[in-house]
């Protein structure tokens, strides 16, 4: 019997039995259609600061089951520990929801470290765990790695450097390359084939930069200028008056300006790009998950602008029940946490030995969850289904819709 219909009708008796939405769960698309800002820039930049922190934080959620451990900074410094507690609370949540799970959930605290992130990992292989969620971090991945290979036990990671992704290590974070693809295949599927940009100077800018210059040549599209800048509020200013200026040319014939920048920086290039005369009408703005935050609509060169996301209407549920759950809004990263969860618990379904296997992990068909389609590769990488977002006065909207299936499915 096919393992999609297994794993679905297992979920359909289980949303059917517990009165959960079915949005708030996974399932796998071969049930319906018969076969983890976006992109962030601290993530690439490095790992959080060492600390002398031993202890690993243990929590234990669900009746028993399946073991899973999920591996996070809880008490890394900085913005870290966080969005490492969110990652916990949304893990946590998915398990709620779900009532009898049939999973047990361990959340083990990396300290931000390899090191740390190493010793979480044999810690929980130690104690049973088939399917590991996380790290955080690219250095953390992989430390992580060999110990996870040599116990033939998956990783599902949340790193976005494509570079540690590798077979039965699996990211499920928002790759900045999608974004970048889906949002210049619908500018030019729109009418615009020239192409400006301004990134910055750090691995994510790198990252950025390719997808661009790959995504343009094979449209036939022209990637006319491209400034990058040091992350200061200083060193953007020459190369965004650099820009404006190329934008201005008429002969540039520039059609749209990808700006891979979000928060106070994305604030400070609006300034600069008003006091040279760049306007939402000027040129079609551009921009990554960096964007996909609350409150990019007051900046007004932006307003107007697209930039590739996952489909708002599952995520806007989510963050309704996070809310509800934790009385705060869900950082932008919980919903990985979330989703590889819910996986875990539609596999969980399976006989051990046939749960966490590559040849489920890799279902062509893909998986729907709060963040919209996904489905990972057999090398570890993920392919996703976007929607494009045009960032309004009130908010964003949706002006493309996410593919229904994945091509080739």
């Amino acid at each position: 019997m096919n393992v999609a219909h297994v794993i679905s009708r297992g979920l359909t008796r289980m949303i059917r039995a517990n009165r959960i939405r079915s949005a708030a769960l996974f399932v796998l698309l071969g049930f319906g259609l018969a076969a983890c800002g976006g992109g962030f820039d601290d993530w690439f930049e490095g790992d959080a600061n060492n600390n002398t922190i031993s202890t690993p934080d243990i929590t234990n959620v669900g009746p028993g089951g399946t073991k899973i451990a999920l591996l996070v900074p809880l008490t890394a410094n900085g913005g870290a520990a966080d969005i490492a507690r969110a990652l916990k609370e949304a893990g946590e949540l998915a398990v709620f929801e779900a009532g009898q799970a049939g999973i047990v959930l361990t959340t083990k605290d990396t300290l931000g470290t390899p090191a740390g992130a190493q010793a979480a990992a044999q810690a929980a292989i130690q104690e049973g765990a088939e399917l590991i969620i996380g790290p955080l971090f690219s250095s953390s991945v992989k430390a992580v790695a060999p110990v996870a290979q040599a116990a033939n036990v998956p990783v599902i990671a949340f790193s976005t450097d494509k570079n540690v992704a590798t077979q039965g290590i699996y990211l499920l974070s928002f790759l900045p390359e999608h974004e970048v693809e889906r949002v210049v295949d619908f500018a030019v599927s729109s009418g615009r084939r020239n192409f400006a940009a301004l990134v910055p100077k750090s691995p994510y800018g790198a990252v950025i930069e390719k997808a661009l210059v790959a995504a343009a040549k094979e449209r036939r599209a022209k990637v006319v200028a491209i400034q990058r800048y040091a992350r200061n509020e200083q060193a953007l200013q020459a190369p965004t008056k650099a820009i404006a200026k190329t934008v201005l040319d008429t002969s540039k014939k520039v059609q749209a300006l990808l700006i891979a920048e979000g928060g106070n920086l994305l604030r400070s290039i609006d300034s600069v790009l008003a006091q040279e005369g760049v306007t939402n009408t000027t040129v079609k703005m551009l921009g990554t998950g960096l964007w996909d935050e609350t409150g990019v609509n007051s900046i007004q060169t932006i307003v107007g602008g697209w930039y590739a996301g996952p489909p708002p209407s599952a995520k806007a549920a989510f963050a309704v029940r996070f809310r509800n759950a934790y009385g705060r809004e869900p950082p932008r990263l919980s919903s990985l946490a979330y989703d590889s969860v819910s996986l875990a618990i539609a596999l969980a379904r399976l006989p051990q030995g046939q749960r966490f296997t590559p040849t489920n992990l890799t279902n062509p068909e893909g998986f729907a969850g709060v963040d919209g389609l996904f489905r990972f590769r057999a090398n570890g990488l993920n392919d996703r289904g976007l929607a494009v977002m045009e960032v309004t006065g009130g908010g964003s909207k949706e002006v493309s819709t996410a593919p229904p299936r994945f091509q080739g499915s």
